[in-house]
Formats: C-alpha cells, structure tokens, sequence
C-alpha cells in the first residue's frame, strides 16, 4: 500500500532560532492623513532647493514643513498659479489638494526646471 505524503509528516527540532512576526515593509505610498488616500508614492521623493524637506514661513507668520515629491498622482491643483511669496526661486505655485476628499495638503510649482509637489509634512502619512 502506498504512503500518503500527508500523512507523513517530519517535526523538525528547532535550531535555536526564535520565529518572530516580521511587520510588512510600508508599502511605499504616501497618504492623505484626513481620508487615506494615496496621494503619492513614496519613490517619487526629490531635493529641491538643497533637499527633500523644508520649513518656511509665509507672509501671514504660519511655518510650513514640506516634502518635495516629482508627481503626487492623488492631488489636484487649485487656484491660479503665482509667483507671489513663492518659496521656490523660479518657480510659481498653485494649491494642491487631495483628489479625494479636497484637504489642502500643500503646493504645486512649475518652473523652467519642471514642475514638483510640496507636501505638508502633517498633512500625510
């Protein structure tokens, strides 16, 4: 009579090593922190301006720390784009806003050297 394979099964010892949960790695989306939509992916991260983030302050006295991303598929664009204040050299810059539930969540700017996203850093996750 033939063995059944399942039935057959061989308890291997332990080599000392103690299994742990390993947690996925974050998957490499960045997201709206008022709804959770992806908004951008985390590879899509640049320097502008001497690096990846920044924290100014604009005319009104309020501080900003952005993220600088090359594309934030999850955003759209508001309003008209200005020079004014813009804390980019050379560049303009119009709101961006989570395409799903609206949150201001930072700014586009478009220049001779190509466009980019400034994400607030409180803004997402």
């Amino acid at each position: 009579m033939a063995s059944d394979p399942l039935t057959e099964l061989t308890v291997l010892e332990p080599l000392g090593v103690t299994e742990e949960r390993v947690e996925p790695e974050d998957d490499d989306r960045v997201r709206c922190r008022g709804c959770s939509s992806v908004v951008a992916q985390a590879a899509d991260a640049v320097a502008r301006g001497g690096g990846h983030e920044h924290t100014f302050r604009n005319p009104a006295g309020y501080s900003w720390t952005v993220r600088c991303f090359r594309d934030a598929g999850g955003c759209s664009s508001s309003g008209e784009l200005t020079d004014e204040a813009t804390w980019f050299a050379g560049h303009e810059w119009c709101f961006a806003t989570c395409t799903s539930c609206g949150r201001h969540l930072g700014w586009w700017y478009v220049g001779a050297e190509g466009s980019f996203v400034g994400l607030i850093a409180t803004r997402i996750t």
